[in-house]
């Protein structure tokens, strides 16, 4: 820009004088940040107030310091933050940038961040100090919960996270080190218990003869009808006996399952068998019930060799 154009409410002489000075701030090395945001403020307090005359100001001057808008807006609000008896020499104006949003910074400053590579115990100021401080994430992650949740930030797209987690599978120590957390158990068993519910869901729609899975499981046996052990058939009390035995070694092994790591294999062949389990029960009711103890073909074919010798 070779032409100077004035800010609204300024001489030429005044302005210029803002401009000059605003150009030696820029090209100095030391204090220029706050310096510069010190004039600003100056600049903010002798120029009209309201209707984007703020805006334009720093707008314009900007442009004619070679700066741009949004970098002298920091300026200003980081120097408004800080009145100069309140700053530190010592810390850098990223620092100070860093803890301008914080309400107790003038207190933070006057204390040296905790270091354990120090020997004294005392650290010294950085951005990354400053984000601690304030308890946010900083740039550079040194702790493990900080790395943790840096990662976790990084991975907010599902398809990603997944994906890494299907490569730290590779990673046999650290699935072994995982699955010893009775939480993380938990959550793949969730997990693989959804997958088996939807993937039964999806068979069922595409075989509407499907047998549908139960929607939940009772929390415990209901007992058998009470009967005179002396007055029933020794067949009867084999079916009841062999029920009671099946419901309680149940209940007994589905308890034992909860602590082991099931994959989708796992779950298929286990899902299958209690198809199977349902079935020969429907065809025992049936029996019963009727007095027709032969098996249908379906039913046969289902079983396989298991259930041949039952027609």
């Amino acid at each position: 820009m070779s032409k100077l154009e004035v800010a609204q409410g300024f001489t030429r002489e005044r302005w210029l004088e803002y401009v000059q000075r605003g150009r030696r701030i820029m090209r100095s090395k030391s204090a220029g940040n706050f310096d510069l945001g010190d004039l600003l403020n100056e600049i903010i307090d002798a120029s009209p107030k309201g209707h984007g005359e703020v805006e334009a100001t720093l707008t314009l001057y900007a442009a004619q310091i070679r700066s741009t808008y949004s970098s002298l807006k920091t300026y200003r609000s980081v120097a408004k933050a800080w009145p100069a008896d309140m700053r530190r020499e010592d810390v850098p104006w990223s620092v100070h940038q860093g803890l301008a949003s914080t309400p107790d910074r003038f207190m933070l400053i006057r204390r040296e961040p905790g270091d354990e590579l120090d020997p004294a115990g005392h650290g010294y100021w950085t951005v990354d100090a400053a984000y601690r401080a304030r308890e946010s994430l900083p740039g550079t992650p040194c702790t493990p919960d900080e790395r943790i949740v840096h990662a976790k930030r990084l991975l907010r797209v599902t398809d990603e996270a997944a994906e890494a987690v299907v490569q730290l599978a590779d990673r046999t120590e650290v699935i072994d080190r995982a699955m010893q957390n009775p939480a993380f158990r938990q959550t793949i068993r969730d997990a693989q218990r959804d997958l088996a519910l939807r993937t039964e869901t999806e068979k069922s729609r595409q075989d509407p003869s499907a047998d549908p899975v139960p929607a939940s499981r009772p929390e415990q046996v209901a007992p058998a009808s009470a009967v005179s052990f002396q007055q029933t058939p020794t067949a009867v009390l084999r079916i009841l006996g062999q029920c009671t035995s099946f419901c309680v070694g149940m209940q007994n092994t589905v308890v034992a399952v909860q602590e082991e790591h099931l994959t989708t294999e796992h779950l298929e062949a286990v899902l299958d068998s209690l198809r199977k389990v349902r079935a020969v029960c429907d065809w025992c009711e049936h029996a019963v019930t009727t007095g027709e103890s032969g098996m249908e073909d379906a039913l046969a074919r289902l079983l396989g060799d298991e259930g041949s010798g039952l027609s």
